[in-house]
């Protein structure tokens, strides 16, 4: 599989996070250093085909029909794979 680069962007950073913050506070920089911390674990945390997975899903709104498709796989293992990713990202997370 090749490794494509992430890209996460204006557009799909909402998909990414959660606001708890009320909105008259300025979280910017707390937003920030999750996007690179989320950015690093992808990267690095993540096999090859969960990376491709939760990238598609999330960041470019595709089905896990079709991710199952490019991958010859059956959209339940797509599934899988997603799973397993978010369980990787929360293991991370938690550390901060």
């Amino acid at each position: 599989m090749r490794h494509r680069k992430i890209s996460i962007t204006e557009r799909n950073s909402h998909l990414l996070f959660y606001n708890d913050f009320d909105d008259s506070e300025d979280n910017s920089r707390e937003v920030a250093k999750m996007k690179k911390i989320l950015h690093k674990a992808i990267e690095g945390e993540l096999t090859d085909k969960q990376r491709y997975c939760i990238c598609e899903y999330y960041l470019n709104g595709r089905s896990m029909k079709s991710i199952a498709s490019d991958l010859n796989v059956n959209p339940s293992t797509v599934t899988r794979h997603i799973q397993s990713a978010k369980r990787r990202l929360r293991r991370v997370a938690e550390y901060y």
